[in-house]
């Protein structure tokens, strides 16, 4: 190093300085990076995150389908209970008894009370047509059976039972109503049964 000129000296200084830093840039380059481990790894990680997340949707949608599905069904049990306490002599007569609207035929004509008055048997069976076949002719609506493809039914799928307690004594006004549908229960992949049944005795007004 003696026998060097003041510049040769200062070139191999400003070489040794270059190369320092060149291993210091490699360096913090290698710390800064991913390896391929570790993407694959954060991917995993979120793959399974994600997958939770819409497990939890699905249960949530499941609840909610059902909440629906109850909602509808006591909608359907409180409009007979509503209809039967206003005609309790068709109660007592039995002219709510065995209904079923799974066999119950909707071509039957309805009675019209607008210009003459109407029996105890001919307001029940106003109730049984309004409330199993719904309202109108071609489509109907708001009924819980289906008689057209293009019925708008008000509980798809549903079966609307009334029934006296004990079976066949009606003179009490002792009835009991259920309804009947299927659904995609929580955890289930197959629609499974399901029902709402309340027992009341129908009084006179």
């Amino acid at each position: 190093m003696q026998d060097l000129t003041k510049q040769q000296r200062e070139s191999v200084c400003r070489s040794a300085k270059h190369s320092r830093s060149l291993k210091n840039y490699r360096s913090s380059y290698k710390q800064s990076g991913f390896s391929l481990i570790e993407v694959m790894v954060s991917a995993l990680v979120l793959s399974v995150s994600l997958l939770g997340i819409l497990s939890l949707q699905l249960v949530g949608m499941k609840g909610t389908q059902q909440s629906y599905m109850k909602q509808q069904a006591m909608g359907v049990i409180q409009n007979t209970m509503e209809r039967m306490s206003a005609n309790h002599q068709g109660v007592i007569n039995g002219d709510y008894d065995s209904l079923d609207s799974n066999s119950f035929d909707c071509t039957q004509t309805k009675p019209s009370c607008t210009t003459s008055s109407c029996t105890a048997t001919q307001i029940a069976l106003v109730d049984k047509l309004t409330l199993i076949c719904g309202y109108g002719s071609s489509p109907r609506t708001n009924g819980v059976k289906h008689v057209n493809a293009s019925d708008n039914v008000n509980f798809s799928g549903g079966r609307l039972r009334v029934s006296c307690r004990p079976a066949g004594s009606c003179n009490l006004g002792d009835v009991k109503v259920r309804m009947d549908w299927t659904e995609r229960a929580l955890g289930e992949e197959t629609p499974q049964p399901d029902f709402l049944e309340l027992n009341l005795r129908i009084t006179a007004p």
